[in-house]
Parts: structure tokens; sequence; C-alpha cells
């Protein structure tokens, strides 16, 4: 603050006293010629050039040729004319001439004579014409600024004590007006001044110069004594006569001037003419626009300054320089208004070094207490031996601590990343502030990005008020803008379709975590198996993060993966069924038959005895092939192959040719995916078809057809095999794919099986990709297709 009221006061000061005029009048200068104006038609200049005075004489005439020359004009009836010569002095020579140009002016009547300021032994003092000359007149002084640029006139000038007189432009504007004319008549800045003499100057107006000299039409005196000219040439025109010969005249340097070429007295009274006459006069800007215009970039160049990079910054300073000196200009050239800029450009342009030179100040006292504060932290870094007092030292120095804890952070946060399971950290409310790739990839909706958003400085953080708690949508707002921040809940609510249990484990660690919540059991501390939808089992468990004052400042979550754990379990009940049950009852009932033959009272005939032991031994072989099967499906090292799929059905149906003979069954095959093929382990496709084309068999009634159609769906290419069967219940189809398990199994006429025949198609189905679709209702048969993506196309 105190540095943006110094330059606003430089500001102030610079442009109160004008220290920066020069450039400001360049500016002006660069505004005019570049934006030049139509030159007026009814304003002509009659010049006394070097041909006529060769013509007529050398100079100053007689005013007889004067007297001539208003007559000729008068007679071509002009609006007015400003006869631009000095008649001050009589006519010593030719005394009559005087009373004849007298008489030429008054017969016109419309004819503007110069008063001429000339020193006097008191100050300067106003000289009019001779007294019968004396009709409308009009000073023609010219105030030229400090580098003697003709750019403004004073629209009245003489003695304060007197009347001042018009400006002799103003006086030939003015003339036949119907009311006296005064300042309110013509477009001025409203300024006075008076010298220390008594002279007065009144209503400055600056000059927009409509183009070079030469602009404006000339005609030479000649010409119009000559009769040259039509006779209604310079009817209701604004006449101007005045001298442009070499070495005669006024001659002034202008803001149109170029190559040194000055314009001549009457040619600048021409350019004031026609901004008097058109309104478009430049004059300055109102003071307190003015003084608003000059301060206000200057504190919109501290603001940027102060909000912005030091890049944006100059860019904006830049832009705030290059929109006051634009604005100046297209003010002058659009509404005839003149804003000097110089100084509001130097005090956005003082800005930016200042503040640079304070910002780099507070860069190198703050780089100073950061390398303090990092060489105290114990064990963690050392702080160099020696500190250059420089910028580039101490940046050096921040740079070299900075890397390492670089490269500390590197090594936690790959260690985070690396960890088997699936980890997260939350903080006491549950909003989750890091996840790694394992728990992102469970929860991809909830926690994409997470490690994007912003992230507290360390776990003091998480004691100092890193807390969030649940907002209005469910979510976790974490203090940083209004960032929605998703929580644990979160997670478990979208992994798990009972998150129940999970909740309760979360509530319970928390209430542990509290110095005045109960203790979790003993089962609720070893964590709490959840289930997903698609039967993935996880263990839920939680430990407390600590602060730097020893409390909990947060919770480190894992969800371990168990399924395969779980897997391996299932498969071991299944497998000590299998033994105990499926393969030892056909055994046992050898056994008992065997029991019952060594009892003649109770033997069975040879034929029936050997059918019943091939019987339960071919069902010991069955099951033993399927469990085979089914572990070959479920292992782990699996063989592909490039396999046509054409060939692969055709396979399958082939091997079941002969049991649809037996019973009468026609199959019927669609295949409309010739020549794809697939990366698949043919084995056990072919083994995969060919069991649901026998199930076809088995449950359709003798005479019926079954379907097998191959062809595209969508991404899939999709394998159907449809029977037209007992079908199927919709409640029953949910533990279809159960091993060990049969819909049908309690018909008497139920065909024979072990129950692994469909775990063994859907499993073969999950191995290469893809899954097992099944459409069925009761009495309507049943679809059971095999999905495989396209995507294991080979090639």
């Amino acid at each position: 603050m105190v540095l943006l009221v110094a330059v606003l006061l430089v500001t102030a000061v610079v442009a109160r006293f004008d220290w920066f005029e020069r450039a400001d009048l360049a500016i002006l200068d660069f505004s005019i010629a570049s934006q030049p104006r139509p030159v007026r038609g009814d304003i002509v200049l009659v010049t006394i050039d070097d041909a006529s005075i060769g013509a007529v004489g050398r100079w100053p005439w007689r005013r007889s040729v004067l007297a001539a020359l208003v007559d000729q004009l008068a007679a071509q009836q002009p609006r007015v004319i400003g006869l631009d010569v000095i008649l001050s002095e009589p006519d010593i020579r030719y005394p009559a001439d005087d009373a004849a140009l007298a008489e030429s002016i008054r017969r016109a009547g419309n004819v503007i004579l110069p008063v001429v300021a000339e020193p006097g032994p008191a100050g300067p003092v106003m000289r009019p014409p001779l007294d019968g000359l004396r009709t409308g007149l009009g000073h023609i002084n010219l105030m030229p600024d400090a580098d003697g640029v003709a750019r403004a006139v004073w629209l009245r000038e003489g003695d304060a004590d007197a009347r001042p007189y018009w400006q002799f432009a103003a006086a030939m504007a003015a003339f036949g007006q119907a009311s006296p004319a005064s300042s309110d008549s013509f477009r001025h800045e409203a300024a006075s001044r008076v010298d220390s003499a008594g002279w007065l100057s009144q209503d400055r107006l600056r000059i927009p110069y409509a183009g070079p000299p030469g602009s404006f039409t000339r005609v030479p005196v000649l010409d119009v004594l000559s009769g040259q000219l039509g006779p209604d040439y310079f009817r209701g025109k604004f006449v101007i006569v005045g001298t442009v010969a070499t070495g005669l005249g006024d001659v002034f340097p202008t803001p149109v001037s170029r190559h040194g070429r000055g314009m001549s007295g009457i040619e600048v009274q021409a350019n004031v003419l026609q901004a008097l006459r058109e309104g478009t006069g430049i004059v300055r800007v109102p003071e307190l626009a003015g003084w608003f215009a000059t301060l206000l970039p200057v504190l919109l160049a501290a603001l940027a300054a102060w909000m912005l990079t030091p890049r944006d910054a100059l860019i904006a300073v830049a832009v705030l320089v290059a929109a006051l000196i634009g604005g100046s200009i297209m003010l002058v050239g659009s509404m005839q208004l003149w804003f000097a800029p110089s100084a509001a450009v130097f005090g956005c342009l003082l800005v930016y070094p200042l503040w640079s030179w304070r910002r780099q100040e507070a860069a190198l006292r703050f780089l100073s207490e950061e390398l303090v504060r990092l060489g105290r932290e114990p064990g963690l870094l050392a702080a160099p031996a020696r500190i250059d007092h420089s910028l580039d030292g101490r940046m050096q120095a921040v740079y070299d601590m900075t890397a390492r804890l670089r490269d500390m952070r590197r090594f936690l946060s790959d260690g985070l990343e690396s960890l088997p399971e699936a980890t997260l950290i939350c903080n006491l409310d549950g909003g989750i502030l890091v996840a790694n790739r394992r728990a992102v990839a469970l929860v991809p909706p909830v926690l994409q990005g997470i490690n994007d958003m912003p992230q507290p400085a360390g776990l003091g953080g998480l004691a100092g008020g890193y807390g969030t708690a649940p907002d209005d949508e469910g979510g976790y707002d974490d203090g940083y803008g209004g960032l929605d921040r998703p929580g644990l809940p979160d997670v478990i609510e979208t992994l798990f379709p009972v998150p129940g249990p999970g909740l309760a484990y979360w509530d319970a660690l928390c209430g542990a975590l509290d110095a005045d919540g109960p203790v979790m059991s003993s089962s609720d501390s070893h964590g709490v198996e959840l289930a997903t939808e698609d039967d993935r089992r996880y263990l839920l468990h939680g430990a407390p993060l600590h602060g730097e004052a020893g409390r909990p400042a947060g919770v480190i979550v894992s969800l371990v993966d168990i399924t395969t754990v779980r897997r391996a379990e299932r498969q071991r009940e299944q497998t000590l069924h299998f033994l105990s049950h499926d393969m030892r009852s056909p055994q046992a009932s050898i056994l008992a038959l065997i029991d019952m033959q060594s009892r003649d009272t109770r033997a069975l005939p040879e034929p029936e005895l050997l059918g019943r032991i091939s019987e339960h031994a071919h069902r010991t072989l069955a099951l033993a092939d399927d469990f085979i099967r089914l572990a070959q499906a479920e292992s782990q090292n699996l063989v592909f192959a490039d396999v046509e799929m054409t060939a692969l059905v055709l396979d399958a149906t082939d091997e079941m040719w002969a049991l649809a003979r037996t019973r009468g069954i026609e199959l019927e095959l669609d295949l409309d995916a010739e020549g794809v093929v697939l990366r698949a382990s043919p084995m056990l496709l072919v083994r995969a078809i060919a069991n649901l084309v026998s199930n076809a068999i088995k449950f359709s009634p003798p005479g019926a057809p079954v379907q097998v159609r191959l062809h595209r769906l969508g991404p899939y290419l999709a394998i159907e095999v449809t029977d037209h069967g007992p079908g199927i219940a919709l409640e029953d189809q949910a533990r279809l794919f159960r091993p060990f398990s049969r819909v049908h199994a309690q018909g008497s006429d139920a065909p024979s099986g072990s129950g692994l025949g469909l775990v063994f198609v859907k499993t073969v189905a999950e191995r290469h990709g893809g899954r097992v679709v099944l459409r069925s209702g009761v009495g309507e048969g049943a679809t059971f297709s095999i999905w495989l993506p396209l995507r294991n196309r080979a090639g």
C-alpha cells in the first residue's frame, strides 16, 4: 500500500506539472497527422504567390491593387472575405489609394481585416488597421507550444482592461450571424491566462489539421485580377487572402508538416475556420475524467502486479500502456478530445519494476526462512554448510533441499503404490486423501483422479484441520475450495452390494480411535470379510495413522483380496464332497451288490448283476472325467492356439451325432461365421460345446430337433444350442451353474449326470474372456449360449 500510494503521488505530480509534455505533444501530433479530415469545399485561399508578384510588381503592392482585388471578389458574392494583409500604416506615397481601398471594403461589406499584436512600452498592444478600414476585425496571433509547433489558437485576445478581439478565423465564422458571437458559439476549451503585462488570452482551441500543407484549394491573385475564373467561382464561399510568396508572410511548423515544410499563416487560419464551422476543435477531456483516466490505470497495474505472475503482470502493464496511448489517439480522431497519457504511462511503467523489486526482496526473505526451517527438521535434512546470499545461491540451496524432499516423497509414494493390496489413507471422517493403483482399479467411478486432487502436506496437516464431513450430496468436503472428495463409505457402498457389515466395521474403527469411544471386539479388530457382486471376497482392515502429537490423525485402510483363498477353500470342500459322496456312493453300491451275490437267497442273475455293476462303474468314471475336465479348465496354464470356429463347432457336434441318432434327434446346424479365427483352447471349447449339445439331446423329447447356431453378436461370437425340452424355471436358473447341482435330478425319467457339466462350460467361457447366457422358461425349452469376445481374433 505504501508503494502504491507513493507511485500515485508521483504520477499526480507528473500529470500536474506536465513533466512529459513533449511526449504528450508527440502523441497529439501523431493523432492529428494519422487521422486526416476531408477539406471543406467552401473555403478558398487567394494567394499572393511568386507568380502574382512577378506580374503585378514587388511587394508591398499599391493599395489600389488590393482595392481592385476586393472589388473582383465582392462581385462574385462570397460569404465573407478575410484579407490577411496588415494595413496599420498609411500609404504616404499614394494617399488616394487608402481611400480607394476603404471605399472598396465599404461596398463589399463582408471583409475581415487583421489586428496585429505589437510590442509597446508597457507590453504588447493591438494595432488595428487604419481608421477608414475598420470593418470586421480579428487578431491573427498564433500560440506555438514549447517546441515551436503551432497546435492551438486563442479565440479571444487583447488587453485585459479592454474588450478582447476575436480570432481572425472566428470573426469570419461568426460573420453574418443574427446574434453577436459569443464563446458558446464555437466548440472550445474553457481556459484563460493573463501575463504580467496584463495581456489576456481566452478560450483555447487545438487545431485538428485537415491535412499537410497544400490541402486547401488555392487560387493565385493574378488569376482573380485577370478574370480567368468563372463569374460564380467564389459565390457563398469563405475567401482568405494572404501571402505565400517566398520570403513573405508567416510560415509555421505544424503537426502535419513533413520534411521541414511549414504551413503558411492563411492555411493555418483555414484549418481553424474549418474546425469552427464543423465544431471539430480538439479540447482537453474534463479535469475529473482526466485524473480518473490517469490514476485508474496505475491502480490496475498495481493490482495486476499483486495478483498475477510476473510474466502475466508484465503483459498486463504492456496492455495498459498500449490502451492508454491507443485510447488517447482514438479519442482525438473520433471525439476530438485530448487526453495526455504520458503521466499514466509513466505510473504504470513505474509500478512494475518497483513491485518486482519488492517481490524479489520478499522471495529472498522467504527462501532464507525456508532454508532455516528445513534445516531444523530432525533427522530429515541437513542445512547446507554455507549459503550464498544472492538470489541464485538461495534458489540453489532450496533446490537441493527440495530435491531431497522429492526423493523421500517418491520413496514413500512408490512404497504405497507397490503395496500388494488395495490401500487407502483417510482422515477421521472418512474422506479419502490418497489411494494406490490397486484401490483405484477396484472402484474407478469413485476414485478416478483422487490422487490429482489437492493433498495435505503431511500427517501434521491431518491433525491440524484436514477433517472432512459429509456434504448434502453424501460426498466429503476436504476444505479445498469446495472440492467433493470421495469417502470410504462411498467406496464400500459402490463395491459391495450389502455394505452394512463394512459400514459397521468403519463406525467401530472410528469409535475405537476416539479416546472416549468403545473398545473394538476381538473379531472386529481383525477386519471384516465382504463380497462383491461377482462373488469376489475382500477383507476390510484398518489401522490408525498417528500425527505429530501422537493422537490419531487418520486411518490407513486395506482391502485384501482373499478370493483365491476362499475359492481354494470352496474347491477343497467340493473335492471332499465329491470323494465322500459322489465317488463313494457308486463304489458302495458295487460292494453291496457283491455282498448280495454271495448269498444264495439274494443273488441276482449274472447278466443283471453285471449290468448294475457296469452302470455304477460308468457313473464313477463319468464323475471322475467331469471332475478332471473341470480341474483342467480351472488350471492357470492353458495353451491357446488359433482356432477356426466353424470347424471347432463341427467337431463338437460330430461327437454327439451317435447319441442324437440313438434318440432319433436331428442336429440342425446354422453356421453364419465362416472364416472367423479366435485364440482359444480347442480341446476345452470342443468339450464345452459337446456338453451343451449332449444336455440338449438328453432333455429333448425323441424326434425333436436340436439347433446349433454360430453367428456374430455385436462384439461377441455366439455359439447357441437350443432344445425343445421341459425348460428351466426362472427361480432354478440361479443355481444351475453351481457344482453338483441338478435341476431335474428329482424326476424318475431324468437323465443321469454329475452336476459338473454346466460348471465346466461356464468356467471354459470365462477363461476365454466370455460368458454363458441362458434363455428358458417352463415348457419352452432352453437356449444355452457361449459368448466369446471377437477381440481374441487371431491377427
